[in-house]
């Protein structure tokens, strides 16, 4: 379904009058949607260079049609027809749904006078984006994690896969290894790790049970893992 504002220009006699029509249509060419609509605007129209004309006495044709969002329609048809009771909003959606020009399905909000917001899915679709921008540039860029918006009682769904694999990577260390760094004998260090150390059977190595350097997220993980 498309959106569109037609104005018409009526030649009546020595007359000249403008029309503004909201009008809905199915069709993939929007001009072929207005020229269609103003050939029958006041009756069967015979068409003669860009004018359509009725009866010979009244000519008709397209001086300007624009495709709008839903958002926009639905407004200035309560504004023409005199129903709207408040336009003074802070947010207003201007587009929600599959955008073809980014080829994604997205939100579209403006906010204020200057600022525009955009929500749609990351490429990894793990979460969601949000990408704000200024009247002329981007100004900032969020992503939210669907793990972050699960209930925090379940601890176990509430960290991805990419996130479990990434921290195993980066903080695990083999009994050989922290070994080695901590100067510890290998055969006796298991009594010495244990204080500070959690071993993970599945990777073969030991993590720091708390850490200066893990972010709040990674401890999460890590106090998850040793249990």
């Amino acid at each position: 379904m498309k959106y569109l504002l037609i104005t018409l220009e009526v030649q009546d006699g020595e007359r000249r009058h403008t029309h503004r029509i909201l009008h809905t249509t199915n069709a993939k060419d929007i001009q072929f949607a207005a020229q269609r609509y103003a050939a029958s605007f006041w009756g069967y129209g015979e068409h003669q260079d860009e004018w359509w004309w009725v009866n010979g006495e009244f000519a008709i044709r397209v001086k300007l049609v624009k495709e709008l969002s839903e958002y926009e329609y639905r407004l200035m048809s309560e504004l023409m027809s005199e129903t709207i009771t408040h336009t003074d909003f802070y947010f207003k959606i201007v587009h929600a749904g599959w955008n073809k020009d980014s080829q994604r399905e997205e939100i579209q909000i403006h906010c204020g006078e200057n600022g525009n917001l955009f929500l749609f899915q990351d490429d990894g679709k793990l979460g969601f984006i949000c990408d704000v921008y200024g009247q002329t540039d981007h100004v900032s860029t969020m992503q939210v994690w669907e793990e972050d918006l699960a209930d925090e009682d379940d601890a176990p769904e509430n960290f991805s896969e990419l996130e479990l694999e990434e921290f195993k990577s980066n903080w695990g260390q083999t009994h050989i290894e922290i070994c080695a760094n901590l100067d510890y004998d290998i055969e006796d260090a298991d009594d010495l790790l244990v204080d500070d150390y959690f071993w993970l059977e599945t990777e073969k190595k030991w993590y720091p049970k708390c850490a200066s350097m893990y972010s709040e997220r990674e401890q999460a993980i890590a106090d998850f893992l040793k249990l």
